[in-house]
């Protein structure tokens, strides 16, 4: 049985779909300097409920 080396199709249309709402939200690379198009799904993901996070302890206080 032959499996596949590469992340399914869902995978590419979420990592796109968190690099686009990063971007909306200003954000396009690590303090690093790793941009999000260098970064992996989890790391994408990590971010951006940061980002979330943050935005909404900011509204609440």
């Amino acid at each position: 049985m032959l499996t596949s080396v590469y992340p399914p199709e869902g995978a590419y249309q979420e990592r796109f779909y968190l690099i686009d709402q990063l971007r909306d939200l200003g954000y396009t690379e690590d303090a690093f300097g790793k941009r999000t198009m260098e970064m992996t799904l989890p790391e994408l993901q990590q971010i951006f409920i940061n980002l979330e996070y943050q935005r909404e302890s900011a509204v609440e206080n």
